[in-house]
């Protein structure tokens, strides 16, 4: 026989509600790693490649790519893309202005998934951050965000 508490416990699993503690450390979790991953694997790497294009004349694999994409002003637009991954996804991992950084950097993320699919490479991984970042546009930063920390505070 199955105690009372622990039959509510086991039911509380099924709950769906997304304000609750622990869906709040859920978004947390999901939002800080993703914003972390984007801004180290993306944004850090594609601006030391920029920097070294800039100080040395080392060729730069994203300009390249964006030129071939026919995007205007393809070495502005790289740096563009290697600025909003290097800022926003911080801002995404701390939560502040949460839905304007992930709306930016779902664009920019669809524009690498473009490229991914352009340059026969698999656009999976690019597909799945920019879902992710997505979701983080109607979702916003969640409980344990900066943006909720600010709310809280404006509202007193």
């Amino acid at each position: 026989m199955i105690s009372p508490t622990l039959k509510i416990r086991i039911l509380n699993t099924f709950d769906a509600d997304t304000g609750g503690r622990v869906s709040a450390w859920g978004i947390l979790g999901l939002r800080a790693g993703t914003g972390l991953l984007i801004f180290y694997i993306h944004g850090w790497h594609k601006l030391e490649g920029g920097l070294a294009f800039l100080r040395d004349g080392t060729p730069w694999r994203l300009a390249e790519e964006v030129a071939g994409m026919h995007f205007p002003a393809p070495l502005a637009s790289a740096f563009a893309a290697t600025a909003a991954q290097f800022i926003l996804a911080p801002l995404l991992a701390a939560g502040v202005f949460t839905r304007v950084s992930a709306a930016i950097l779902t664009t920019v993320l669809s524009v690498a998934v473009l490229q991914n699919i352009l340059s026969s490479r698999d656009p999976q991984l690019a597909v799945l951050y920019t879902l992710i970042v997505a979701a983080f546009i109607f979702i916003g930063g969640g409980r344990f965000s900066v943006d909720a920390w600010l709310a809280t505070r404006a509202r007193r």
